[in-house]
C-alpha cells in the first residue's frame, strides 16, 4: 500500500537493480541516465532539448526574495552551477539527469527532504525523495539509535533516518549519483559576521517588504495564515496598508488558544477577508478512516514525524480552500526559541544538554512509560541525550548560539521541514522568514539582541508602529518587547516562569501535550486497532516493544497517548507491518 500515499518524487538506483521495489504507479516513468535508472512519479519534467535526461522540480515553491524563478532558469542553473539554487526559498529541491547519471540539490534549510546511500558504497546504492522507498529498494533495516531518538523527540536529529544506510541529504548540499556511486558536495560555508541590532532591523524590514510585495504580485489570492502571535503579525506588517484591504487570511480555531479573537480584530481593522474554521470535523471521522489517514501521513512523513497531528490538521483543512499560503514559520530562531534564564555568553557541558532535552524537548513527543521494554527505554534516553549533546556541540562552543543552531538546523529541518514536505502536494506554503537572507540576519545577531523577542519587537515597530502597539494573544504588544521597562521585564519573566512551570508539570505527570485534534484522532485509531489487531501484530517482531503493553492496548486495558499512537503508526509503516 506504500505507493498509494507517496508524494510526487523519484527513485534513482543502479540500472541493474531496477527489478527491486520500484513503486508501481500508473503515472511513473522510467529513464536511464548513464548507469543509473531513474523512475519518477507525479511530477512532470521541465521541457528541454534532451528529453532522454529529465530535469524535475520537486517543489511547488520556486522563488527567491524578489519573486518567482522560471523553470527555464532552474533547468539552466542546475546543469551549470546547482549549488546556487540552494538560495531559493525553502522548501525547494530539483534533480537533473545526463549521460553520466543524476544530480540533486536541496534548499539551504534542507526543508525538501531528499535521501541517499552513504558515499563510496559499491552495492545497494539509492537516491530518492522518499526514505521509505530508498529503504525498500536497499532492503534496509531499522536503525535502533534513530528509533530511540524518535521515541523521545518524535522526530530525528541531523541527517539520520529510521533506516540503516539511508541518510538525509544535508541542507544546501548537491548529491551526484553515477557509476562511482553517490558523492556529496557540501553546502558553501557562509561567514556570519556580527551585525548590530539596528542594522539587522533595517535590513530585515526591507527584505520582508520586498518578499511580501513580490509574493502578492505573483499570487494576489495568497492567504495569510493569521494567528494571535508575533510572526504572522510581522508578515501582515510587511504588507503595505494599501494592499491589506481585501487581503485573504485564515485562522484555525484551536480550543484553549486566543488566536481567533486577535485575528478577527486585525481583520476588521484593515478590511481583510478572514475565514475561521474549527476542529469539529475530526470528531466525525470513523475509526477506519482515522487509521487510513494516519497511515497515509506516516508514509508522506517517511515515518519520521507526527502522523496523528498532521492527519488531524489535514481534516481541519478540508474546510479551507487550498492554494498559496503565507506562513510565519521561521520567526522562532530570531527570538531564541530555547533560551532560558540570563542570556550571557558561556560554555556548556553534557549535563546542560540533558537538562534542555528533558525539560524542553522530550516533554511533548516522548512515548509513555511501558510501551518500550525497560532495558531499551533506559538505553534510548542516554543515546538521545548523547545525540542532542552532539548536535549542540556541532553548533559551536557557546551555549545560546548552539541552541539557535539546534533549533534551526535540527528541529526546523527535521520536524517543520518534514511537515512542509508532506503537505506540499496539497498546497503551496511560502515562509518568508525562512528566506536564507533573513536567516543570515538572525544568526548574525548576538543572542542578547534576540532574547525575549527584543529584535522582533523592534522589527515590528520598524514595519508598522500601529500594529506594534496592539497586544498579542495572551502577551503584551510587540512594542513592549522592543523597549522593555523594568516592570515589563518582570512581566515577561513571569510569563517565562509560567511556561517553565507548565513544562515541569507535564514532565512530572508524564503527560504529553497532544496536537490540536490529535487526542480525538488517536482514540479512533486505537479503536480501529482493537477491531483489527492484525494491523499492528507485525510489531511483535520488534524486540524493543513491550508486547504485553501492546496486548493491553488491544484488550482495552491501556490507553496510549497520541505520541505513542504516532510512534507505533510510524513503526507499522516503516516495517511494512500492515502488509
Amino acid at each position: 500500500m506504500l505507493d498509494t500515499a507517496l508524494l510526487p518524487g523519484f527513485l534513482a538506483i543502479r540500472s541493474d537493480g531496477f527489478h527491486r521495489a520500484v513503486p508501481a504507479r500508473e503515472d511513473s516513468t522510467t529513464t536511464r541516465c548513464g548507469g543509473v535508472g531513474l523512475v519518477h512519479w507525479g511530477v512532470t519534467p521541465i521541457p528541454n532539448a534532451d528529453r532522454r535526461h529529465p530535469t524535475l522540480i520537486l517543489s511547488r515553491v520556486v522563488r527567491r526574495t524578489g519573486g518567482r524563478v522560471s523553470d527555464a532558469e532552474v533547468e539552466e542553473v542546475i546543469r551549470a552551477d546547482p549549488g546556487s539554487l540552494t538560495r531559493l526559498l525553502p522548501p525547494f529541491a530539483a534533480i537533473a539527469g545526463d549521460e553520466r547519471g543524476v544530480r540533486v540539490v536541496a534548499d539551504s534549510m534542507g526543508f525538501r527532504h531528499l535521501f541517499h546511500s552513504p558515499p563510496g558504497l559499491a552495492e545497494g546504492v539509492a537516491l530518492s525523495s522518499s526514505a521509505l522507498v530508498a529503504a525498500t529498494a536497499k532492503g534496509a533495516h531499522l536503525d535502533e539509535t534513530a528509533v530511540g531518538v524518535q521515541s523521545l523527540l518524535g522526530w530525528q536529529l541531523g541527517q539520520r533516518t529510521l533506516f540503516e544506510g539511508v541518510t538525509k541529504l544535508q541542507p544546501g548540499a548537491v548529491a551526484a549519483f553515477d557509476d562511482r556511486g553517490v558523492s556529496i558536495t557540501s553546502a558553501r560555508i557562509r561567514g556570519e559576521e556580527p551585525v548590530d541590532r539596528r542594522t539587522a532591523v533595517v535590513r530585515a524590514a526591507s527584505l520582508l517588504r520586498e518578499s511580501l510585495n513580490a509574493l502578492l504580485d505573483d499570487s494576489p489570492d495568497a492567504v495569510l495564515q493569521l494567528t494571535g502571535g508575533m510572526d504572522s503579525r510581522l508578515l501582515l506588517s510587511a504588507i503595505p496598508t494599501s494592499r491589506r484591504y481585501g487581503l485573504r487570511a485564515m485562522t484555525l480555531d484551536v480550543p484553549g488558544k486566543g488566536d481567533v479573537a486577535v485575528a478577527r480584530q486585525l481583520a476588521a481593522r484593515y478590511g481583510i477577508r478572514h475565514e475561521v474554521r474549527g476542529l469539529a470535523e475530526v470528531a466525525g471521522v470513523d475509526p477506519a478512516e482515522a487509521w487510513e489517514l494516519c497511515r497515509a501521513e506516516a508514509t508522506r512523513l517517511d515515518a519520521m514525524s507526527d502522523p496523528v497531528g498532521l492527519a488531524a490538521q489535514r481534516i481541519a483543512e478540508r474546510a479551507f480552500e487550498q492554494g498559496v499560503r503565507i506562513s510565519g514559520l521561521g520567526g522562532e530562531v530570531a527570538r531564541g526559541f530555547y533560551y532560558a534564564g540570563r542570556v550571557v555568553d558561556r560554555p556548556f557541558a553534557r549535563n546542560e544538554a540533558a537538562r534542555l532535552a528533558s525539560w524542553r524537548m522530550f516533554v511533548n513527543e516522548a512515548v509513555q512509560p511501558g510501551l518500550l521494554t525497560e532495558e531499551f527505554a533506559g538505553w534510548a534516553r542516554e543515546v538521545a541525550v548523547d545525540e542532542v549533546h552532539a548536535a549542540l556541540e556541532a553548533g559551536g562552543p557557546e551555549w545560546f548560539r548552539a541552541t539557535d543552531e539546534l533549533y534551526l538546523r535540527h528541529r526546523m529541518q527535521r520536524w517543520a521541514g518534514s511537515t512542509d514536505t508532506a503537505v506540499s502536494a496539497q498546497r503551496i506554503v511560502i515562509n518568508p522568514m525562512l528566506d536564507p537572507a533573513f536567516l543570515d540576519i538572525a544568526m548574525q545577531l548576538r543572542p542578547q539582541d534576540k532574547a525575549r523577542s527584543r529584535f522582533l519587537g523592534e522589527l515590528q515597530i520598524e514595519l508598522d508602529p500601529e500594529l506594534a502597539h496592539i497586544p498579542l494573544d495572551g502577551r503584551p504588544a510587540p512594542a513592549a518587547f522592543a523597549h522593555p521597562s523594568r516592570l515589563q521585564g518582570v512581566g515577561q519573566a513571569l510569563i517565562t516562569a509560567k511556561r517553565t512551570i507548565r513544562k515541569a508539570a507535564q514532565r512530572v505527570r508524564r503527560v504529553d501535550r497532544a496536537p490540536a485534534g490529535g487526542e480525538v484522532l488517536a482514540e479512533k485509531v486505537v479503536a480501529h486497532w482493537r477491531e483489527n489487531p492484525e494491523l499492528i501484530s507485525g510489531l511483535s517482531t520488534l524486540h524493543f516493544i513491550d508486547q504485553e503493553y501492546v496486548q493491553r492496548v488491544i484488550d482495552g486495558v491501556a490507553k496510549p497517548r497520541p505520541s505513542a499512537v504516532a510512534f507505533l503508526t510510524n513503526l507499522v509503516v516503516a516495517t511494512g507491518a500492515d502488509g
